[in-house]
């Protein structure tokens, strides 16, 4: 069509609404004959007679009445599909997240209430794998991973970094005594963790003489997922290295040992993922600005 049928229609249903194409132009801020023109094209346009038009009041005709009342709901849904994409409307809706479930479980969820809390609007679905989904394939919105991410189509963003920790259960400690340096390691154990995408098994990271060092450990037993990483540490399989806040409490309360205290330990990386950063809607604009800040939050 050569001319634009969403402002003919926003036009035309204000001159049905005021009844007059004076009160119209004046509500619409244009003059009276370009509105009253543009009534003309628009009715050649479709080939019917719009409006009766008397000296004193605009009414429609029959077949304007119908192209009103359909104007009235293709322009009502126009707005609300705009609205929906705006990135000034407050986030609403669906919003579907994964995150690796150390991460989640120890970090990212116990201060999910404050998220929920600000954006009571938004409906969360949480999935928590130590694999890496599909998200397009998924549906899956965003993804919030530990290190270093291989290549692919999606975004990441690094939104911060995650303390780690070396520590092994008292039984481990009775039986094989304590490392008191990084070469001390070899002699030892470790609960292995294996990412599976890559069939690798995770080197310990250190940080020594302002340098980061990995650390290929022997394997007492491999896993790959983290609650099994856990248990297989607390049973004395061997000594671990992981996320600080999900092991803090165990070596509070006895149950597993810190192991070469004095050694910095290398953090982890931790990134948010999403399919296409000029597409980003607003539920998972704020997501990943909530999520960020948590982390920028835990450096300070």
């Amino acid at each position: 069509m050569a001319m634009n049928m969403i402002e003919a229609m926003q036009m035309f249903v204000a001159v049905v609404d005021h009844g007059s194409y004076t009160k119209a132009a004046e509500a619409l801020n244009v003059h009276r004959p370009a509105l009253s023109k543009l009534i003309q094209n628009l009715e050649q346009e479709l080939g019917v007679q719009l409006l009766h038009r008397t000296t004193r009041r605009v009414n429609t005709t029959p077949a304007g009445d119908e192209f009103y009342h359909r104007s009235l709901k293709l322009l009502a849904e126009l707005a609300e599909t705009l609205e929906l994409f705006s990135p000034t409307r407050p986030p609403r809706g669906k919003l579907r997240i994964d995150m690796q479930t150390v991460l989640g479980h120890a970090v990212i969820i116990p201060r999910l209430p404050e998220f929920m809390e600000r954006y009571p609007g938004l409906e969360i679905s949480l999935g928590a794998s130590d694999n890496l989904n599909d998200l397009v394939a998924d549906g899956i919105d965003c993804s919030v991973r530990l290190g270093d991410l291989d290549d692919s189509s999606l975004v990441a963003k690094r939104i911060g970094e995650v303390a780690l920790v070396t520590c092994a259960a008292p039984a481990y400690v009775k039986k094989h005594g304590l490392p008191g340096t990084l070469d001390d390691l070899q002699a030892h154990l470790a609960v292995n963790f294996m990412v599976e995408q890559r069939r690798q098994i995770m080197p310990w990271r250190f940080r020594a003489n302002g340098k980061a060092i990995n650390v290929k450990m022997r394997s007492g037993i491999v896993v790959d997922n983290a609650e099994a990483l856990l248990y297989c540490a607390l049973a004395g399989i061997g000594m671990v290295q992981g996320l600080r806040p999900a092991l803090q409490r165990y070596i509070d309360s006895g149950r597993l040992v810190e192991v070469l205290a004095d050694v910095p330990v290398e953090p982890k990386s931790v990134s948010v993922l999403f399919p296409d950063r000029r597409h980003l809607s607003p539920n998972v604009r704020v997501f990943v600005e909530w999520v960020s800040a948590l982390f920028q939050e835990k450096r300070r």
